[in-house]
């Protein structure tokens, strides 16, 4: 069954509120939930919809994963850097790479 961007948003946000979810794992929820309906495009918007609405913080975990540096950005400015960074790699987002996601604590 294919989810909805609804239901994936919801999955998304459910994850990042037990964890620190990179955007490797991010691109990956979106695509094989809504089955490959999700380009790049696509999430970026609903991550700056995520982040503009502040249920979601960008940035990095420290290294041992119990606290969270939060990116100072605005959500576009977020988003864009993100997009840049995306577009070097000239593929999808590998683990730990480009950034992480966490709810507010």
């Amino acid at each position: 069954m294919v989810m909805t961007s609804r239901e994936v948003r919801e999955q998304l946000l459910r994850e990042c509120d037990e964890d620190h979810v990179g955007l490797w794992s991010i691109v990956r929820l979106y695509r094989e939930e809504s089955r490959g309906t999700h380009g790049m495009e696509e999430i970026l918007r609903e991550l700056e919809d995520l982040l503009a609405t502040g249920v979601l913080q960008v940035g990095f975990p420290t290294k041992d994963g119990r606290l969270f540096n939060s990116w100072s950005s605005q959500p576009i400015e977020s988003v864009a850097r993100i997009r840049r960074e995306w577009l070097a790699l000239g593929r999808d987002p590998d683990i730990g790479e480009i950034a992480w996601f966490t709810t507010p604590t």
